[in-house]
């Protein structure tokens, strides 16, 4: 009786094991796509030099080229909050979409020359976490930023 009690106890303890070790197999591989999705995101605004016009959404536009390749890699995370489709001013100082990643463009002017202005862009992807055994469920942001995109002011 007492190696049956000690058996039970033994699988018992091995399921929590499995179950913890899943778990965090999950969260890494999630982590890992939303890494992926804020790189390629980055290098599509920098190959376009910009993003000029947020609400184009155009075959061959830059939102359209993000949303192209967020559908071929299935990614996507729900923004419930008032986040989402923001889009903030005529220059799209701020863009945010459903599908889980946020724009926000910084710009400044430099000082040498009046004419030349300097801008960046700051991509949040979003990885969502959810345990509905616990009651859990939240979003964590993983930020990066393009390199300097300077422009001559017409």
């Amino acid at each position: 009786m007492r190696d049956a009690f000690g058996g039970t106890f033994m699988i018992k303890l091995m399921l929590i094991f499995i179950a913890i070790y899943v778990t965090f197999i999950a969260v890494a591989l999630n982590y890992a796509k939303a890494f992926r999705v804020k790189n390629k995101i980055i290098d599509i605004i920098e190959q376009n030099e910009g993003l000029n016009n947020c609400v184009d959404t155009s075959e061959g536009s830059v939102i359209d080229q993000i949303n192209t390749y967020l559908n071929s890699i299935s990614y996507y995370v729900s923004l419930d909050n008032k986040n989402a489709n923001v889009i903030a001013g005529k220059n799209c100082t701020q863009y945010c979409s459903s599908r889980g990643y946020c724009i926000e463009k910084t710009e400044n002017t430099t000082s040498k020359t009046e004419n030349i202005i300097s801008s960046y862009y700051t991509v949040t992807t979003y990885i969502n976490i959810d345990f509905p055994f616990f009651g859990l469920n939240f979003n964590i942001p993983i930020r990066g930023e393009t390199r300097k995109i300077e422009r001559i002011q017409n």
